[in-house]
């Protein structure tokens, strides 16, 4: 599936693998798919995954929250959404953090150079996922960081080598 959405007046194309079609059929609850350009140290691209119910792999939001992200959120399917935001660390340490790093939304005067040009998503071994570009970005590079409510105490038990390089896990 595909369809053009328009974030700060510029169309972004967004492809839905036809297992993401079908798996978006069945969702019983509504999935937001925040595009997010990340600004920390270094720039950086995250989807992050919002619901407002329980939903495997994803960010489970108080109600009024996930309202507030509905409203400047685009239509994608029926119970999918997509929205983008640019973030920010609110601070930029030399090390890494064990588990997500506190981030506050960021606003930019003109986001339209931030708005991605175009978005994959993808439903396997049971989780969202997806990457997005710009018109310049290589479409088969997958740089995209997920962002995933619950995913580590899932995944605890795991060795360290299991887990993607490129994959933000985010719960507890």
């Amino acid at each position: 599936m595909r369809k053009h959405l328009e974030f700060h007046n510029k169309l972004m194309e967004v492809n839905l693998s036809d297992d993401a079609v079908k798996q978006s059929q069945k969702l019983n609850t509504t999935l937001i798919i925040e595009v997010q350009v990340y600004f920390s140290c270094l720039l950086g691209k995250r989807l992050a995954y919002y619901t407002g119910q329980p939903l495997e792999g994803a960010w489970q939001v108080e109600p009024e929250q996930f309202s507030t992200m509905l409203e400047d959120a685009k239509q994608l399917t029926e119970n999918i959404y997509i929205r983008f935001n640019t973030v920010m660390t609110k601070e930029c340490p030399v090390s890494d953090y064990v588990g997500p790093p506190p981030v506050t939304d960021f606003t930019i005067k003109n986001q339209t150079p931030y708005v991605p040009g175009w978005l994959n998503i993808d439903f396997s071994k049971n989780l969202w996922s997806g990457n997005y570009g710009w018109s310049s970005s290589e479409v088969g590079h997958e740089n995209t960081k997920q962002v995933r409510g619950q995913a580590i105490k899932r995944l605890h038990h795991q060795p360290d080598a299991l887990l993607n390089e490129d994959t933000l896990l985010v719960g507890e």
